[in-house]
């Protein structure tokens, strides 16, 4: 019997007929999720790839929200000093993908960043979204940013999301092939800031 991991054809391509490439490509296949997410991440390691990136796209689309924003006011106001960050790495809480998150800075982290919130977008987990969905929902992660009797903090959600945000745009508004409205074209239009029934902000 023949040991060979690779058979002598596969040095000139011996396409679907190599009994060896059949089982490598089964054996792949069956590999469990988390084995490929450590297989990448080793990857990534010895490619010297990077995880987490300064996103000055979206730096520039935070402060068009903020700027428009009426509800965004207490940013402007207190000057909140926000970083804004893309992840390659996809993020998951309980079972449910994270799409983006909005973090306080904390403790000793206070003396090495200079930001009081730290703005984070999993691009695996929004690949999907248009730039209209990519405006709301940076907008849905700057109305966290709160203040309080200490100075800023976080600001939780309604249950599931702010619940004007899915009265304007349908509790579906973040999903895959959504059409939603531009919510700064619609302010600089003297528009209701994207306001809309849930019925109005689902695709038809």
């Amino acid at each position: 019997m023949d040991e060979r991991l690779i058979c002598s054809k596969c040095a000139i391509g011996c396409g679907d007929s190599c009994a060896a490439l059949k089982e490598l490509l089964k054996l792949y296949r069956e590999l469990k999720a988390e084995e490929k997410t450590e297989i990448i991440k080793d990857l990534r390691r010895e490619l010297s790839l990077v995880d987490y990136e300064v996103a000055d796209d979206l730096r520039e689309l935070g402060e068009k929200i903020i700027s428009a924003m009426p509800e965004l006011s207490i940013i402007r106001d207190y000057d909140a000093k926000i970083g804004y960050v893309r992840s390659f790495e996809a993020k998951r809480d309980k079972g449910r993908s994270i799409n983006a998150d909005c973090r306080k800075i904390n403790g000793t982290y206070t003396a090495y960043l200079p930001f009081d919130f730290v703005i984070t977008f999993y691009e695996p987990n929004v690949y999907h979204m248009s730039e209209n969905q990519k405006k709301i929902l940076m907008l849905h992660e700057l109305r966290h940013i709160g203040i309080g009797e200490r100075g800023f903090r976080i600001e939780n959600h309604d249950v599931e999301d702010f619940r004007d945000i899915l009265d304007r745009f349908g509790i579906e508004w973040n999903g895959f092939d959504q059409e939603v409205p531009d919510i700064l074209a619609e302010v600089k239009a003297g528009g209701d800031g994207g306001k809309r029934t849930k019925r109005e902000g689902k695709k038809k």
